[in-house]
């Protein structure tokens, strides 16, 4: 029978963030406010507001905050949760659920929540119907997924899932099921960007924070956002920021410096 082990309501800065090889149970997350990087079998996906995780975490996973994460949580398992959250994954394609606008999920978590934060005594009968009721809904989302949204918000949500990987215009407009001119146009129309502008921008937003609040390397950056090596990502950014990785790097470090120093001297006075 399936079982509820933790839940949550996190309010986070950019510095947290959780990695783990392997972990026993299961992990139904939803985004209340902000953003959310992930990485979930070695595929990268971003979290914004209204989008729901759901991944085993038996297998390896990342997930880390950006500034004004917002987000509720269950941890689950029993019976037959794992197989179900695989199942789920694979009819989506995806790890990440997109509830355009439909906050059912949402209010459930908060029901749930609170009522632990209340001194609620639930019992395995309940938390197994609860569980249940979760698995439903999420497979509500991936059953109308394609229903009557707008072939655009299909190709930004493709690519928002797939933005740290190798995708081309051809790959967008079969998910959409339009040719790749006519998928161009209309999206150049409603986006101001080309379908693979809109791609590297999401890549570049991803390294400029990489870049500001990590250690890791250019190479290391480049590899994370989908490049096979530094070079095009070099190329690609100073292009369009009009400096290299490594001067981005030293002038964030340096107003970060300035911050610092400007906050420590209004304490002292």
């Amino acid at each position: 029978m399936k079982y509820l082990t933790w839940c949550g309501h996190y309010f986070c800065t950019r510095r947290y963030f959780m990695e783990r090889e392997t972990y026993p149970y299961n992990l139904l997350l939803y985004v209340k406010k902000g953003n959310m990087d992930i990485r979930y079998n070695e595929k990268n996906y971003l979290l914004k507001k209204g989008d729901v995780l759901l991944i085993d975490c038996v297998n390896p996973h990342y997930y880390r905050a950006h500034d004004g994460l917002e987000f509720y949580y269950i941890h689950f398992d029993g019976g037959t949760s794992h197989e179900s959250t695989k199942l789920l994954i694979q009819n989506n394609e995806s790890p990440v659920f997109h509830t355009y606008n439909d906050t059912t999920i949402a209010k459930e978590l908060h029901n749930c929540v609170n009522f632990f934060e209340c001194g609620g005594l639930s019992n395995i009968f309940k938390e197994a119907y609860q569980i249940e009721y979760f698995s439903y809904l999420i497979s509500q989302i991936v059953n109308d997924r394609l229903k009557e949204i707008p072939p655009v918000e299909r190709a930004l949500t493709f690519i928002h899932d797939n933005a740290y990987q190798n995708i081309k215009i051809n790959d967008i407009a079969r998910h959409v099921n339009l040719s790749p001119s006519h998928l161009a146009h209309i999206f150049k129309k409603q986006t101001n960007f080309a379908p693979l502008e809109y791609t590297i921008k999401l890549r570049l937003e991803h390294a400029m924070i990489l870049l500001a609040h990590s250690n890791k390397t250019v190479t290391q950056i480049a590899d994370e956002i989908g490049y096979s090596s530094p070079i095009p990502f070099i190329n690609i950014f100073k292009r369009k920021t009009g400096y290299s990785p490594s001067e981005y790097r030293k002038i964030q470090m340096n107003d970060e410096v300035k911050k610092q120093i400007l906050h420590s001297e209004l304490k002292q006075n």
